[in-house]
């Protein structure tokens, strides 16, 4: 199993934000900022050293949970400090940004990181679809046909026109081109049906995020059955998992670690957008639930969301809490049960420190990764 480290680049006070989506902007210190993104960088070039795969960026707005608007410009800066590790853009928010611009932002960073980026297509959240004015209801359908946009703007050799629903361009022809050809490594994020097809027939990876084992499983399964349809095998390194973690020397000092921050009142966990009343039904009944699904923003339901206790298989949560027997055993249920290859871990929560992520990535490393790589393919 390949270990990615998912750079939040979050800003260091976010624990002291109100628990409601989108943060005002008036809650930041520029000082602060320019703080948290050097101790972000520290912690990739760390996790880089103590041998991680990847670092993976994603495309979050209005909130300094993960302060990375444009995950291409972070993930630039990345693959400039850190020269060895993939860099793994997970993602760009396809229905909200111009497919062309994304097109060409792959290709310049493939360029630069020597031929070590990682792609995933996301359509993101409902809650952000108000960042730029989206209408909600087509957001699967601008997903995919900016999918289909991309590709054809990396792999086609010569300029092309496009007529689509939602974009129109007279002249296509994007430089420079990946180094990876046809394409970099590619996945699509998601649990719904249509792009689990896409998926499959477009012989791209698959990614999944803070969903318990049994909810996992059944979406991979669903997905190797279409790619067996589509005539061929996936791979476990075409299957990834993202889920947040919280690592010490044993379980008792990991679960007393996230208590005292349950009792100061922290919010818990890497919630995305505000969690909404019918989020917390399904958590409080230990349910799986699918953001997307939700549409009445409740401030109040974030923050009883987030008092759900640590390891709970719930969107937004933490998902992997102990020791290292502890996570090394719940990593490679995942792995046995969800045929999961790369895991992409959030290590930075609200209220804990850049020096607590710095010792969970040095123990990571030394008592986590030699025991993952010693998974079965």
């Amino acid at each position: 199993m390949k270990a990615s480290y998912f750079a939040c680049m979050g800003y260091a006070d976010r624990h002291r934000f109100p628990p409601d989506w989108p943060v005002p902007s008036a809650h930041q210190d520029s000082a602060i900022t320019l703080r948290s993104y050097e101790e972000g960088m520290a912690e990739c070039l760390l996790a880089e050293e103590v041998g991680f795969d990847w670092l993976s960026l994603s495309e979050h707005h209005y909130s300094g949970n993960r302060m990375t608007p444009n995950p291409a410009v972070m993930a630039a800066a990345v693959a400039q400090r850190c020269q060895r590790v993939k860099i793994a853009l997970l993602g760009q928010l396809l229905p909200l940004v111009n497919p062309v611009r994304a097109a060409e932002e792959i290709g310049m960073l493939d360029n630069l990181s020597g031929g070590r980026l990682v792609v995933a297509f996301m359509r993101g959240v409902i809650s952000e679809d108000q960042v730029y004015d989206l209408n909600p209801a087509e957001g699967r359908a601008r997903l995919a046909e900016g999918m289909d946009l991309v590709i054809r703007a990396l792999t086609e050799p010569q300029p092309f026109s496009w007529e689509g629903r939602y974009y129109r361009y007279r002249t296509v022809s994007v430089w420079p081109k990946p180094v990876q050809q046809p394409l970099p490594p590619t996945f699509v994020a998601t649990r719904s049906d249509d792009a689990l097809q896409y998926a499959a027939t477009n012989r791209l990876g698959l990614g999944i995020s803070y969903d318990s084992v049994g909810a996992t499983a059944q979406v991979v399964a669903k997905y190797v059955q279409l790619c067996q349809e589509a005539g061929w095998e996936p791979g476990r390194d075409q299957i990834v998992y993202r889920g947040g973690i919280c690592l010490a020397e044993t379980d008792q000092a990991a679960q007393a670690f996230m208590d005292d921050l349950e009792s100061q009142g922290v919010q818990r966990g890497l919630a995305v957008g505000p969690l909404l009343t019918q989020a917390v039904q399904s958590a409080r009944a230990g349910e799986d639930f699918n953001v997307r699904n939700v549409h009445r923003v409740s401030a109040a339901g974030n923050a009883a969301g987030n008092r759900t206790r640590a390891g709970r298989s719930v969107r937004g949560m933490v998902g992997f809490v102990g020791s290292p027997d502890t996570v090394v055993s719940q990593l490679r249920e995942f792995h046995e049960k969800c045929g999961v290859g790369v895991v992409d871990l959030a290590f930075q929560q609200p209220g804990i420190s850049h020096e607590w992520v710095m010792k969970e990535l040095e123990l990571f490393g030394r008592e986590v990764l030699p025991r993952l790589r010693e998974f079965p393919d």
